[in-house]
């Protein structure tokens, strides 16, 4: 931990309160606290780690399978991924309007319409891991899965946002005729 300090101490610019020693760690001199890093980290790992993983992937299925296989299962998982995404993508329609003409809020066809689409896309991308992704969230129980996990997510965001209406706790009336009106 004092190698640490000592590093940090060395490498703080003049006047500055918080001093990147590298892209994950970062140090807040007023408080002596790690500060948690920045979104960048993630980005850069997404968009540079992730295709470099996916080529390293590439390049060691084509030493070991060949490169005509490889290139054609990737071509064929594009293919085959596409068609299967294309087909579920208009059943997960149907079931919207289903669901509408019901009128019934669609919400969990919505987020499975919303993996479909990401699912086509990811498997469009050539790579092993995209194609794997793709694949798992064309699996109808794992879709679910993450639909009832993304319903709870968003739920939970919206309750209690501004503009939102309060919760009194109450329940709605039962068993009310139509003749029950109340002029205020």
């Amino acid at each position: 931990m004092k190698v640490f300090l000592v590093l940090a101490a060395s490498l703080r610019s003049g006047g500055g309160r918080s001093c990147c020693l590298s892209m994950f760690v970062q140090f807040n001199w007023n408080s002596q606290r790690r500060v948690k890093p920045g979104g960048l980290w993630k980005w850069l790992l997404l968009f540079v780690g992730f295709p470099l993983l996916e080529l390293w992937l590439i390049l060691k299925l084509g030493a070991v399978m060949g490169w005509g296989v490889t290139l054609w299962l990737i071509l064929m998982t594009g293919v085959i991924g596409g068609t299967l995404a294309h087909r579920q993508g208009f059943a997960t329609i149907q079931k919207i309007q289903i669901e509408l003409s019901q009128g019934r809020m669609p919400a969990g066809a919505l987020f499975e319409g919303l993996l479909i689409l990401v699912a086509g896309l990811v498997l469009i991308t050539p790579g092993i891991l995209t194609d794997s992704i793709g694949f798992c969230l064309l699996i109808p129980p794992v879709r679910a899965l993450i639909c009832r996990r993304l319903i709870k997510s968003v739920g939970s965001k919206f309750q209690g946002a501004p503009g939102s209406a309060p919760s009194t706790g109450a329940r709605p009336a039962q068993n009310l005729d139509g003749d029950d009106v109340i002029d205020v």
